[in-house]
């Protein structure tokens, strides 16, 4: 029985040795994609690429050791575990010659007895702060910071986003990221209260050369961000003239939903 166990063990660790083997082979063939796409001088050869980035790294990310996998030589790849590791995003993009960007991404999840990974479709349209999509209908952005929180459907995710938008300005976002019953991923919770509206997800736009912060108070439980103002009240609503003005806003949780709280003091917090 001893000597069978000690087999037994042996052949899983070989196994092991040749599933990490076989990962780091894939993983350094999407780190040659990716040196493609930098040189990449076209918008189709860039959208080519980075197409082919995400059909090889879909058909990587359904091996179950990919889970635990940090793929540290993807350096030109975003990459996020949510603070309870049940997922992952893996997240790039294409900058156009209009100025305008590409954004691709890739979700792996943790089921329970699989993973499962959804590959997330950017549409290329404005997102619309009152409307929900799925994987395949994607309001593109770069995620950079993954907040989970309890809803009353379940446990939901907050992800901080930046979007390049155009020449004349950049956009963050605040989206709300939950799955349905059958594990698939939802993006857009009705759970914001804003100035009497309840928003699906949060779209501040601003001026290229401005800088905005969004962060978050784990122990006040509270999104902080800065307030947006134009220059002048002439470029009321140009966007391009957008900037923080010094003051900071906020969402606090309060009775299941993320309500705004106006000009909220940040000083020694």
């Amino acid at each position: 029985m001893r000597k069978l166990l000690v087999l037994f063990l042996f052949l899983l660790g070989v196994s092991n040795l040749f599933s990490q083997i076989s990962l780091l082979e894939k993983e350094q063939q999407i780190k040659f994609e990716f040196e493609s796409l930098v040189l990449a001088g076209t918008d189709s050869l860039k959208l080519s690429i980075s197409t082919k980035i995400e059909k090889l790294f879909a058909d990587l990310l359904v091996e179950e050791q990919s889970f635990d996998y940090p793929f540290s030589e993807l350096s030109k790849m975003g990459k996020l575990t949510s603070p309870d590791q049940k997922f992952r995003i893996f997240n790039w993009n294409c900058v156009l010659r209009d100025g305008t960007y590409r954004y691709f991404a890739l979700l792996q999840s943790k089921l329970k007895k699989s993973i499962r990974v959804d590959i997330l479709t950017d549409m290329h349209h404005v997102a619309d702060v009152f409307h929900q999509y799925k994987a395949e209908g994607w309001p593109g952005a770069l995620y950079y910071q993954i907040i989970p929180f309890k809803a009353k459907t379940g446990n939901s995710y907050f992800l901080f986003g930046w979007d390049g938008n155009d020449f004349r300005t950049n956009k963050k976002l605040i989206e709300v990221l939950s799955f349905d019953e059958k594990g698939q991923a939802v993006f857009g919770m009705p759970v914001i209260i804003w100035k009497g509206k309840t928003l699906n997800r949060i779209i501040f736009e601003y001026a290229k050369q401005a800088r905005m912060t969004i962060q978050y108070n784990e122990k006040e439980k509270k999104i902080v961000f800065d307030h947006l103002a134009p220059s002048s009240p002439i470029y009321q609503n140009q966007f391009e003239y957008y900037g923080p003005d010094f003051s900071y806003d906020a969402l606090e949780y309060q009775k299941g939903k993320w309500v705004l709280v106006e000009n909220v003091d940040v000083r020694n917090k």
